[in-house]
């Protein structure tokens, strides 16, 4: 099926705007409809595995996966495939097989170049790799990330079923992916997710002239390579000629290697080919996130606040809207001072010196003369002997405040102002 390309909006808006995120169950629902054979046998889960001590916190996720389902095991390990095939066997499990890969790439290169063959055989493609802890304070949230990453993947039978009645039966959809991980550790569901590698992903979309719309500014949605896949989607990433030798595994520390880039490319080259990107949980986990979440952001907005004062999204619109006004207002001033001086008026003054603007003094209806607040003085409106090219910016939220502000200035002959807080 072919669909036109997607208007240019950017994949991270997309997803919320269209509300693409999927909490289904791990029980199916009552009136959910059987999926027929074909569906199944156009289905295959591959998996890269490589680290022998952790297999089996995996096998149970196995057990998870219908007969129907082909399973393909890659690992650039002969030992892992060996403990793996040996494991299948105690559980006589069918429709498995094993591939030894190139000891290159890991997770990347298992999918793009030891699983492409694979992946061109079939419909709907889930992709899954091991995670191991390389430092003690990061277990819980690798632990949290293991069970983000196959849990929301392949939780149970019901919930890979359900999986699979949202491809067949939203066309658009094209990745279905879990959810950005959660963790005291973990920056990226805050809107962090380049963690500088914007640079590589950008390349690497000029390189396959990708029609997306992808910007700094937006953070990716796909982050590593365990996903649910529609084919069509991804068919020109597959076709791309990657090779072993593109990874150098030496540079695994670089922002900018070449596998970081391809782990936040998929969403945009499936934008490129008309189709849409979503996140899925089980709801389990939903329950989890919702409430780590909750329990983070107020420990984040509290420790923020005196920093930057703004706890409501409709006040972040407000002030991202007027704060380019309110700049290019400051640098044509001459005698620059903001009207209040509290939590607000601090806040300005910072962004203010933030751009190089350097302001007065604070000014307000009630002082004392002679004092001093963040460097600079605190005057009265009525101290104030010489009005000519002042300008003020009103830095109090409230509209009656901002309003008796305003009257005070004109009754000084005062016309030049501005209001930082501006509808």
């Amino acid at each position: 099926m072919k669909f036109e390309k997607n208007s240019m909006k950017n994949v991270y808006d997309i997803r919320y705007e269209k509300n693409l995120t999927y909490i289904l169950p791990e029980k199916a629902y009552a009136d959910s409809e059987m999926l027929s054979a074909k569906v199944y046998l156009q289905t295959a889960i591959i998996i890269y595995l490589y680290y022998t001590d952790t297999l089996s916190i995996y096998y149970r996720y196995f057990d998870n996966i219908s007969e129907d389902i082909a399973i393909y095991v890659i690992s650039s390990r002969e030992d892992v495939l060996t403990e793996v095939q040996a494991y299948a066997g105690r559980i006589n499990r069918k429709n498995m097989f094993y591939i030894l890969k190139e000891n290159r790439g890991r997770d990347v290169s298992a999918l793009l170049i030891a699983g492409r063959d694979i992946v061109q055989r079939y419909r709907y493609v889930c992709f899954l790799h091991d995670k191991k802890e390389h430092h003690p304070q990061e277990k819980a949230d690798i632990d949290l990330w293991i069970a983000n990453l196959w849990g929301n993947q392949i939780g149970s039978s019901d919930y890979i079923d359900e999986i699979l009645r949202i491809f067949e039966g939203k066309g658009r959809v094209g990745i279905l992916a879990p959810p950005e991980p959660i963790g005291d550790h973990c920056i990226t569901w805050y809107g962090y997710g380049w963690h500088e590698s914007y640079g590589i992903t950008k390349q690497i979309a000029e390189r396959m002239a990708l029609h997306s719309d992808i910007r700094p500014d937006k953070p990716p949605i796909t982050f590593g390579t365990v996903l649910w896949f529609r084919t069509a989607a991804l068919e020109k990433l597959f076709k791309m000629d990657w090779s072993y030798s593109d990874f150098e595994d030496g540079r695994l520390q670089d922002a900018n290697y070449l596998s970081y880039g391809l782990e936040r490319i998929f969403a945009y080259v499936a934008q490129d080919a008309g189709y849409e990107t979503g996140t899925v949980m089980t709801v389990s986990y939903a329950e989890k996130q919702t409430s780590y979440l909750q329990y983070a952001i107020n420990k984040l907005m509290r420790a923020k606040d005196d920093f930057f004062p703004i706890t409501e999204i409709d006040k972040l619109h407000r002030y991202t809207k007027n704060r380019e006004k309110v700049m290019e207002f400051a640098k044509a001033s001459k005698r620059l001072y903001l009207y209040g001086a509290g939590q607000m008026g601090r806040f300005c003054l910072s962004a203010l010196r933030q751009a190089g603007i350097s302001p007065v003094g604070f000014m307000v209806s009630k002082g004392e003369r002679g004092s001093i607040l963040c460097g600079i003085p605190v005057i009265s409106v009525d101290e104030l002997e010489e009005v000519q090219d002042v300008a003020v910016i009103i830095t109090v939220e409230r509209p009656e405040a901002q309003e008796e502000m305003m009257s005070h200035l004109e009754r000084r002959g005062i016309g030049n102002y501005i209001r930082f807080w501006d509808r």
